[in-house]
């Protein structure tokens, strides 16, 4: 079921403005466009961005066939993904943790947990830092192995591979393990050696805006296949893409070789030949 609607009424109903599925296009390429900004008195209230309205999507066609009775999230920021999960999946417990360094980010877990009690939603944010909080926070507060983990703290390569070692000592066999930004902060050598070593199924989502990427146990969760296999891309359609973004970045060049490939193929349809696909 759509959650968007009340996701951005829960922080409107406390004076905030979310700004949420921006075209980077619109403002001059730049990358964060499309991210979810909470703003306050005329500015960004933290630079902890939250995922796009795309990805809360996908989340919800995840959720659809995957009910997860224990989420871990590392990197709450203002809350949104974590809110976004416990409203997806109302049957679980959602416990997130910050190590509350960003701007505003000790604000934000006070915010979140605010939210949740006056919403009614089980949420519970701890101000504490991965991989070294993680088993105690869970053991405090999840009551049982993590079934589904968002991974979206510090964005290195090593630090992934950390947090997904941390949870993973603490999480049922059928766990999920999604992560945030691993195309977008160039994590795929850090995503690759948890996939190496974890033997699970997946891959990098680049049908998600940031690249996410996502771990499981196929054998185990067959029903999450098909999400994934939406939100995948094939190389040869990517190369289709990267070619039309180059053709628009050089398109006096394009046009050139255009021409040229028309006349070729006049040339061959004089010669009785067939014609050859246009750049």
């Amino acid at each position: 079921m759509p959650i968007l609607n009340r996701l951005v009424d829960v922080y409107e109903k406390r004076g905030f403005e979310i700004v949420v599925g921006l075209n980077a296009s619109h403002f001059d390429n730049f990358p964060a466009a499309p991210f979810t900004w909470l703003m306050r008195d005329g500015r960004s209230f933290t630079n902890g961005l939250g995922i796009t309205i795309g990805e809360v999507y996908f989340l919800e066609c995840l959720l659809a066939d995957f009910a997860p009775e224990r989420v871990f999230v590392i990197g709450n920021s203002f809350g949104w993904s974590t809110l976004a999960l416990a409203l997806l999946a109302p049957q679980a417990k959602v416990v997130a943790i910050d190590a509350g360094l960003e701007e505003n980010a000790l604000e934000g877990i006070a915010l979140t947990n605010r939210i949740a009690s006056e919403e009614g939603l089980n949420v519970t944010v701890v101000e504490a830092t991965a991989p070294q909080d993680v088993a105690a926070v869970i053991a405090e507060h999840l009551d049982g192995e993590v079934d589904f983990a968002l991974i979206d703290g510090m964005h290195t390569n090593q630090q992934i591979v950390l947090d997904f070692n941390a949870v993973r000592a603490h999480a049922a066999s059928d766990c999920a393990y999604l992560f945030h930004d691993v195309f977008e902060f160039s994590l795929q050598q850090g995503f690759a050696k948890n996939q190496r070593e974890s033997r699970l199924s997946g891959g990098i989502l680049r049908g998600t805006t940031s690249g996410m990427g996502l771990l499981y146990d196929a054998s185990r969760t067959p029903d999450i296949a098909r999400t994934v296999t939406t939100f995948t891309t094939r190389e040869p359609a990517l190369a289709v893409v990267r070619q039309g973004a180059w053709n628009r970045r050089h398109r006096y060049i394009a046009k050139y070789r255009k021409s040229l490939a028309k006349r070729r193929n006049t040339v061959r349809g004089w010669l009785g030949k067939a014609p050859l696909p246009l750049p």
